[in-house]
């Protein structure tokens, strides 16, 4: 088992917990980031379906690009989380790379992570790199707008 010491991994697994009922579980390959406001894309379906809803709502997409095998996409998703938390303005998902090649040729998608800001569903911004303080960076001008 691995140590909760970390604050941020600390504050995923209560989120977890609270928001879905589920325990989950101290280790790295299974510890479910997508804690706070993160929509999982399963599927074509739902991803049209959350394209949908965001436009309607006139809301910005914040897709992240990544595989479970990605050491830097690991680093980069407790972020991701807790910017899903913060900016509830915005829509974040996660994209598995292996499950959805057909979105990662869409996005012409080569390295993970990737991610991709979408307003009127088409992209507007790209961000290539597990890099935080880049990731933190590219939100800003996509929060303060309302």
């Amino acid at each position: 088992m691995h140590s909760t010491a970390n604050p941020i991994r600390q504050k995923l697994i209560l989120a977890v917990q609270e928001q879905d009922g589920r325990s989950a579980v101290d280790d790295e390959e299974h510890l479910d980031y997508s804690a706070g406001k993160v929509t999982i894309i399963p599927d074509l379906k739902c991803w049209e379906r959350k394209l949908d809803e965001a436009n309607e709502l006139g809301q910005t997409v914040v897709v992240k690009f990544s595989a479970t095998w990605c050491g830097p996409c690991r680093n980069a998703a407790p972020l991701f989380a807790e910017l899903s938390l913060k900016h509830s303005d915005l829509v974040f998902v996660s994209i598995d790379v292996d499950e959805l090649p057909e979105l990662v040729t869409q996005f012409d998608v080569r390295a993970t992570p990737t991610f991709i800001f979408m307003r009127d569903k088409k992209e507007i911004d790209k961000l290539v790199g597990g890099n935080q303080e880049d990731l933190q960076r590219k939100f800003d001008p996509y929060c303060q707008e309302k």
